[in-house]
């Protein structure tokens, strides 16, 4: 169910990008305690963990406190600490070690899976009879591009599906579905059975505005059972500011934005180098750009 449907407008002046985010209507008296297991090890550097930290970003929106960790060094038992769990798949072939599967499998506490490693799980685990749905194998040709929910459409950036096929409807519901616009078939992409929340795909793969990365953001409500009065707000930035940029158009931007009371921030490239000619440059050599920059940062 869509209730706060997100909407992310990109217009100019440079570059302007727009993150929306509702407005806290009510939290809960104590903060939800949210572990996020990624594929592989714990590894800040890698970008699985990449995917595991951008999910805990989303959760931010919400009263909670979340502990992110690799499945490989997950530790038995621990899904008993937390209020829900999240897991993350991030390659085609992906084998979550059997400590973690094991408490997936026979937890109570609510677990969201998004991506791979459930082909694996199917294999392993008799989730046909716990969950009602296996996953057979993860697509990757034949271009399932669309995300359905209800009479809405979100493009699906991630070329990769999970293939899921229903063996019990009275266990597995179907949130919604994925779309091949080019060969015309269908296949569940969300689907719910009691506690077990299955993604089929990496919503966090292409965020692109209006695709399946904000109906998997905007759904994290309905998961954690909290609601958001919607107030749209917005982020401003003005992109790759250079040494080479005009200064007096920079202060008219900031004229213009102040004006009209629009906070914004200003991304700038502080060195410019060019080995083939020997030349470097940096704001310290432009004093008129910093002028300007700090006419920016002056209004707003």
């Amino acid at each position: 169910m869509l209730r706060h449907k997100l909407q992310t407008p990109i217009t100019g002046l440079f570059f302007l990008l727009a993150f929306v985010f509702p407005t806290l209507l009510k939290s809960q008296s104590s903060p939800l305690n949210i572990l996020v297991v990624t594929e592989g090890p714990t590894d800040l550097n890698s970008p699985v963990m990449g995917d595991g930290r951008e999910l805990q970003e989303l959760l931010g929106l919400f009263n909670v406190s979340t502990t992110i960790t690799g499945a490989l060094d997950y530790k038995a038992g621990e899904v008993n600490n937390f209020d829900f769990v999240f897991y993350t798949g991030f390659h085609v072939k992906n084998n979550p070690p059997a400590r973690f599967l094991d408490d997936v499998f026979s937890t109570s506490k609510p677990v969201i899976w998004i991506g791979t490693g459930m082909t694996e799980f199917s294999k392993r685990y008799d989730i046909k009879r716990k969950f009602g749905f296996v996953v057979s194998e993860v697509d990757s040709v034949l271009g399932y591009d669309e995300v359905h929910v209800g009479n809405t459409v979100f493009p699906k950036g991630d070329p990769h599906l999970g293939i899921v096929r229903i063996t019990n409807q009275r266990l597995a519901r179907v949130l919604s579905t994925s779309y091949s616009s080019t060969r015309h078939r269908e296949s569940p992409y969300a689907v719910q059975s009691n506690n077990f929340i299955y993604f089929a795909d990496s919503p966090f793969s292409y965020a692109l505005a209006n695709s399946e990365y904000d109906y998997f953001a905007d759904y994290l409500h309905d998961i954690l059972h909290v609601d958001h009065e919607e107030s749209h707000q917005a982020m401003i930035r003005i992109e790759d500011v250079s040494i080479f940029d005009d200064p007096a158009a920079l202060r008219e931007i900031a004229d213009i934005l102040s004006s009209r009371g629009i906070p914004f921030m200003v991304g700038v490239i502080p060195f410019f180098v060019d080995p083939g000619e020997g030349i470097h440059l940096s704001l310290s050599d432009k004093p008129d750009i910093v002028d300007a920059l700090q006419y920016m940062v002056r209004n707003g």
